[in-house]
């Protein structure tokens, strides 16, 4: 009996476990658990403040070395910018090419688009070699209008470095006479041209206009208000008294031709047996008679290259080949030459085979 009591003692506590039965981890073992676990938070807190940047992805790390100095040689020589280097021959053609270009288009004077009549100017220098007739080319003018707006009574007078006013069309300058108005002007050159016309090109704020003012009248050629600074080498008086009746550069009938034409001297209305005189000194170089055209006519030739015409005459009282002085009577006013009813004289100067406006001398 004795025996199987101390069996069941030993039977007892040879199982492991609680009072049931069960088996429970040992408190060593839990405590080593908590603690593994409490530093795995730890860690964890720590990395997430102060390497934030750990979970963004792999950063580029940028590692900046300075730069080498370089000590400057004192004895190297100085090395200078190249600057191209352009041919003149170049450098010439795209300087005439640039004046082509401002031909063309910058000094060619633009409108304006509230008045696109509105006259304008250019000023052109005259260049070595160039003349009146090449500069009128060059901007697509009549030689006429140049003389007309310039005021030329010496056409050697142009020279280099002389500097003309080049409209943008062809036409003239007018003197505002006594009695003018826009509308008579206008008829007077161009019936078709309109006053209203005529006041918008010139840039008048009215109809008004007083005597003196500078008109300028398109597609005709007459006086400047920018006289060159050259006066003529001779000084022309008025061939005859009585009224001018037409203009330089008016549209007239020719009788030689019954064309309409342009004028290139003026006409002068008379009385009969009234006397017609040598505007200037010269010698008389031609003289004749045509039935019809420039009836009994004299020429006289000037110094200076000019030369003065008178035609209609009545009777003639020179011959070629003699010299006269200012003031001497070539003969009688008349209407030879023409179907006129009342004597008339055209009277004319022109030099070097240019017409020059008689009115701009007297």
């Amino acid at each position: 009996m004795a025996k199987d009591y101390y069996d069941d003692m030993d039977s007892q506590h040879s199982r492991p476990g609680g009072r049931d039965g069960s088996t429970r981890p040992s408190r060593t073992l839990i405590v080593t658990i908590v603690l593994g676990i409490a530093i795995c938070v730890v860690v964890i807190i720590v990395w997430y403040r102060f390497f934030p940047q750990a979970n963004q992805g792999n950063p580029t790390v940028t590692i900046s070395q300075p730069a080498a100095q370089v000590a400057p040689i004192s004895d190297a020589p100085t090395v200078e910018p190249e600057v191209p280097v352009v041919p003149v021959e170049a450098a010439t053609q795209k300087g005439e090419e640039e004046r082509r270009q401002a031909v063309s288009l910058s000094d060619r004077p633009q409108t304006t688009q509230s008045n696109p009549l509105l006259l304008q100017y250019a000023d052109h220098r005259v260049a070595e070699g160039e003349d009146l007739t090449s500069i009128a080319a060059l901007y697509g003018l009549r030689t006429q209008t140049l003389i007309s707006v310039n005021q030329i009574r010496n056409v050697q007078a142009i020279r280099e470095g002389v500097v003309l006013k080049i409209p943008d069309r062809d036409g003239q300058l007018y003197t505002v006479r006594e009695g003018d108005m826009l509308s008579t002007i206008a008829r007077t050159y161009s019936p078709s041209l309109g006053w209203k016309t005529l006041q918008e090109l010139n840039g008048l704020k009215s109809e008004i206009i007083t005597v003196g003012q500078q008109l300028f009248i398109p597609d005709t050629t007459s006086p400047s208000s920018a006289p060159l600074t050259d006066r003529a080498p001779i000084q022309f008086q008025k061939p005859t008294a009585g009224s001018i009746t037409a203009l330089f550069g008016q549209p007239w009938v020719n009788p030689a031709s019954g064309a309409t034409e342009i004028l290139s001297g003026v006409l002068i209305q008379g009385s009969w047996g009234q006397a017609v005189v040598a505007a200037g000194t010269g010698q008389v170089v031609d003289a004749g008679y045509e039935v019809q055209g420039r009836g009994r006519f004299v020429t006289l030739s000037h110094e200076g290259g000019y030369r003065t015409s008178y035609h209609h005459l009545e009777n003639v009282e020179v011959k070629i080949g003699m010299n006269l002085t200012k003031g001497a009577t070539i003969g009688s006013i008349g209407t030879s030459g023409t179907d006129w009813q009342r004597p008339t004289l055209f009277f004319s100067i022109e030099q070097s085979g240019i017409s020059l406006d008689p009115s701009q001398f007297f």
